[in-house]
C-alpha cells in the first residue's frame, strides 16, 4: 500500500540538529529507500517538511520503518503518514456504484 508521510521539523524542538546527526537521517533514509520502503521523496516550498512515498502493508508500518531514523525518533521531527488508496469515485462516472475497499 502506498503511504504518504510527512516529516515536520517539531515545534517542541528547540536545538538545531548537527551535520553529524543530518548525516546519519540522511544514511538512515538512503537505507530504507535502498530496502523498499522510501519510493520518492519531496521537499516543500518549507524548508522544515519533507514528504516521503512510501511502499508498506499500512501506516503502522510506515511509522515503524521511519522511527528507524534517529532524527525522527528523538522527537526532533514529526510524521505524520497517511496511508493512499485508489480513488474509486472516477467510477461512478461509468455507471459504476461499487463501494470503495
Amino acid at each position: 500500500m502506498k503511504n504518504l508521510a510527512i516529516i515536520e521539523l517539531s515545534e517542541r524542538s528547540a536545538k538545531p540538529s548537527s551535520a553529524d546527526a543530518l548525516t546519519r537521517e540522511l544514511q538512515g533514509a538512503w537505507q530504507l529507500y535502498s530496502e523498499g520502503f522510501i519510493r520518492a521523496a519531496y521537499a516543500t516550498s518549507l524548508p522544515t517538511r519533507i514528504v516521503f512515498e512510501l511502499e508498506t502493508s499500512d501506516g503502522t508500518e510506515a511509522k515503524n520503518a521511519l522511527t528507524r531514523l534517529p532524527l525522527i525518533a528523538d522527537g526532533t521531527f514529526e510524521v505524520t503518514c497517511i496511508e493512499l488508496r485508489p480513488f474509486l469515485n472516477w467510477s461512478r462516472l461509468f455507471g459504476v456504484r461499487d463501494s470503495p475497499p
